[in-house]
C-alpha cells in the first residue's frame, strides 16, 4: 500500500485537552449539556453500516489466525486475512500508511493535518488462541465458521479480538468515505502474537514508535466492557474500564521422591508431595491489596446498597472486611490479589511404576503492588524446601503501572462511553488478564483497555472458551463508538452533524 497524508480543512471541533469538564463541552457535536442527567438512547452514529460490520466479522473469523505457545502459526492464514483487510477497505487501504513488522504485525498511520498535536493509538490483535481438541462439537457454530445464530455472531476472535478490529477498520472507512481529515494523527496496531506475549508484533511496533518520538496521548486497547453482574447489588450495567493490568510469572513446581514398583509404595511420593504443595498454595494465597480496586469501588459506591455502598465509599478505612467479602466471590478475588492457579501437571509413565518426580505449572496473575520477585517469594514460603521452584523464563511480565482518571484524555474516553452506553455506570479497573498496551505504557501516560460490546456472564464466559460470541444488534454501537472517538479525540469537522 502506498502512503497518502491527508490534508484538507478541518472543522470547527475544538481542539481536545482544552476543557476537562465533560458537561456541556463544546468539543462533541450535538452536545445538550449535562447528558448524565438525562434519560436517553445511545448517540448512534448516523449512515453506519451495521450489516458490513457483521459480514465482514464473519469472514475475519472463517481465518484460524491461531498462533502456539511455541510461537509457530500457519504463515498463509495470516497471509490471506492481511488480504482480506485490503479488499474490505479500499480507502483504509489507499489512504493511510500501511507497515509490517515481523512478517504479520500491523501498523496502520492516518497522518494528522496539526503535526505539533499528539497522536491516538488505537489497538487491537488478530491472531486467536486455539480451540481444545476435543470440544469442537461443543460449540453452538463452527468454531471459525463466522456463522449468525440468533443473533450471535459465533467464532474464536469474535470478542478476542476481531470484533473491536473490525469495529476500528469500519470506523476508519466510514470516515474516509465522508473525506474526513484528522487534525491528530491516528495510529491503528495490530499485533499477531498477543496471546503469548506480544513480543514479535505490539511490543516491536511501539519501540518503533518510541524510537520515532512518537509520545500518544492515550491508547485505548481491549481489556474492558460493558458487564452486567460485575458486583452484587449494582443493578444497573457498568463499563468496566481498565486503567492498569495484572503482571504474571509462570512457575514451574517439582517434586521427588523413590522410584519403584507401586505394590510397595513408601510414605510420601513424588506426586503425594506435588499435590500437598498445591494444596498449601490453595490454602494460603497471596494477601489482598484493596487499593488496586480503590478507583472502582470509590465509582460504584454510590449505585451499592446500605452498608456496602458505605464501605466501599471508604475502601481504605473498611479493607480489612470488604477483603474477607470480596474472597467469597471469585471475580472480586481476582480483583484484589495476586491469583496463584496450577494449569499443567504431568508425573508417571505408567499405572504400576512410581514416578521420581512430578511437576506442575502454576500460573500467577500479578497485582500491581506486587511483583514477580515478591510472590514468588511468597510461593516459596508457601509449599518450603521439598519442592523445587522455576521461574518459567519465557512468561514473566510485571504489573503495569496505573494510568490517569483525572487527565483529559481519560474525560474524553468516557464521555464517548456515556454517549454510547447512556444506562451504564463507567468504573475503573485492573484488568485482571493481559493486553499489548502494556507495551505502550513506559511512553504513554493514558493507556486505557474497553471493548465497545455488551457483556453478560454469557458472553464473558467466551474469552479463550467455547461459543464466544458477540452480539449482532452490538454492531453499530461497536462501529459508532470509534466513529465518535476519532472524532471528538482526532477532530475531523463536522462529519457527525446529521448523527442521532
Amino acid at each position: 500500500m502506498s502512503k497518502k497524508v491527508i490534508v484538507g480543512a478541518t472543522g470547527a471541533v475544538a481542539a481536545v485537552g482544552v476543557a476537562i469538564g465533560w458537561r456541556a463541552s463544546k468539543r462533541y457535536p450535538n452536545g445538550d449539556g449535562d447528558r448524565k442527567a438525562q434519560k436517553r438512547a445511545p448517540l448512534l452514529v448516523e449512515g453506519v453500516n451495521a450489516e458490513r460490520f457483521v459480514e465482514a466479522l464473519c469472514e475475519a473469523i472463517t481465518f484460524p489466525t491461531v498462533v502456539l505457545d511455541d510461537g509457530t502459526y500457519e504463515t498463509d492464514v495470516f497471509d490471506r486475512f492481511a488480504s482480506m483487510l485490503v479488499r474490505r477497505y479500499p480507502r483504509i487501504s489507499a489512504e493511510l500508511e500501511r507497515e509490517v513488522f515481523n512478517q504479520h504485525g500491523l501498523l496502520f498511520t492516518w497522518e494528522g493535518t496539526d503535526p505539533d498535536l499528539d497522536p491516538i493509538v488505537l489497538m487491537a490483535h488478530h491472531d486467536v488462541v486455539p480451540v481444545e481438541k476435543g470440544t469442537e462439537e461443543d460449540w453452538i457454530a463452527p468454531p471459525f465458521g463466522g456463522t449468525v445464530v440468533d443473533g450471535k455472531i459465533y467464532g474464536r476472535g469474535a470478542l478476542d479480538c476481531k470484533g473491536p478490529l473490525i469495529a476500528i477498520f469500519e470506523a476508519i472507512e466510514y470516515l474516509l468515505e465522508r473525506d474526513a481529515s484528522p487534525e491528530r494523527t491516528v495510529y491503528v496496531v495490530s499485533g499477531h502474537d498477543e496471546e503469548i506475549g506480544g513480543r514479535n508484533g505490539a511490543q516491536v511496533i511501539a519501540h518503533e514508535l518510541r524510537t520515532r518520538g512518537v509520545t500518544p496521548w492515550f491508547v485505548v486497547d481491549e481489556g474492558g466492557a460493558v458487564v452486567d453482574g460485575v458486583l452484587r447489588g449494582v443493578s444497573a450495567p457498568v463499563a468496566l474500564v481498565g486503567i492498569a493490568e495484572k503482571g504474571f510469572v509462570n512457575l514451574k513446581l517439582t517434586a521427588h521422591g523413590e522410584g519403584g514398583h507401586s505394590s510397595v509404595p513408601p510414605h510420601g511420593t513424588a506426586i503425594l508431595t506435588l499435590a500437598s504443595a498445591i494444596v498449601a498454595l490453595e490454602a494460603n494465597p497471596v494477601p489482598a491489596r484493596i487499593d488496586a480496586i480503590r478507583p472502582m469501588l470509590t465509582a460504584l459506591s454510590d449505585h451499592l446498597p446500605g452498608v456496602v455502598g458505605a464501605l466501599a465509599s471508604r475502601p481504605a478505612a473498611a479493607a480489612s472486611l470488604l477483603s474477607r467479602v470480596f474472597a467469597r466471590d471469585v471475580l472480586m478475588d481476582a480483583l484484589q490479589r495476586t491469583t496463584m492457579v496450577p494449569t499443567i501437571i504431568e508425573g508417571g509413565v505408567k499405572a504400576n511404576v512410581l514416578p521420581q518426580s512430578a511437576s506442575v505449572v502454576v500460573n500467577l496473575r500479578i497485582i500491581p503492588g506486587d511483583t514477580s520477585e515478591t510472590v514468588v517469594d511468597h510461593v516459596r514460603s508457601v509449599i518450603g524446601e521439598s519442592v523445587d521452584t522455576e521461574i518459567l523464563p519465557d512468561f514473566v511480565r510485571e504489573p503495569s503501572e496505573f494510568s490517569r482518571i483525572d487527565s483529559d484524555a481519560w474525560e474524553t474516553l468516557t464521555g464517548v462511553i456515556d454517549e454510547m452506553f447512556p444506562s451504564a455506570i463507567v468504573a475503573p479497573w485492573v484488568l485482571v488478564g493481559a493486553t499489548d498496551s502494556w507495551f505502550f505504557e513506559s511512553f504513554s501516560r493514558d493507556v486505557y483497555r474497553f471493548s465497545p460490546f455488551v457483556l453478560d456472564e454469557e458472553g464473558r464466559g467466551g474469552y479463550h472458551g467455547t461459543n464466544e460470541f458477540v452480539r449482532e444488534d452490538g454492531a453499530g454501537r461497536a462501529v459508532s463508538f470509534f466513529v465518535r472517538l476519532i472524532v471528538v479525540a482526532a477532530g475531523t469537522g463536522d462529519v457527525l452533524s446529521g448523527s442521532s
